[in-house]
Parts: structure tokens; C-alpha cells; sequence
């Protein structure tokens, strides 16, 4: 068996993922492919609208935020009793 990817031979490989209608590929070869094509987690990032985009921008900077300040409270010792 080949990787559709890079025609090399799959068989014997211990870093292989298999395509749901494709078959084994190597996996380095597929998340090359998955950057090329600026998908991430079945998001295809190219086929979204500007205006969706900026949006999801927004929400990750937010949770990244919050994260962060929870992350340093928990390492200062402080508890927000009333947000």
C-alpha cells in the first residue's frame, strides 16, 4: 500500500493514519498536507468568510486571555470570590 501523499510504501511503517475513503498515509505526510491546505481539526480556515474569521481570531485570543489569567491566579494563591 502507498500513501496518497507521497506514493512511498506504507506497509511496515509504525507512524501511519488511516484515511477514512484513502486508505493508510504516512502521518507526516497527511499533516504536511493538512498545512498546505490551512485546514486544523476539520476547520478549513481558507473556506471561511473574513468577517468568521476575524470572530474566531477574537474567541481564541479571549479563552487564550482567560486561561492566562487563571493560570497566573492560581499561582498567585488569589481567589476571586465575586466576578
Amino acid at each position: 500500500m502507498r500513501c496518497p501523499y507521497c506514493g512511498g510504501q506504507v506497509v511496515g511503517d509504525m507512524d501511519v493514519v488511516v484515511l477514512v475513503g484513502q486508505g493508510p498515509a504516512h502521518t507526516l505526510c497527511y499533516e504536511r498536507y493538512n498545512i498546505s491546505k490551512r485546514v486544523y481539526k476539520d476547520i478549513d480556515f481558507s473556506a471561511l468568510a473574513q468577517n468568521d474569521l476575524l470572530e474566531m481570531k477574537e474567541m481564541i485570543l479571549t479563552e487564550l486571555n482567560a486561561r492566562q489569567r487563571s493560570d497566573t491566579d492560581i499561582q498567585n494563591n488569589e481567589i476571586e470570590l465575586f466576578g
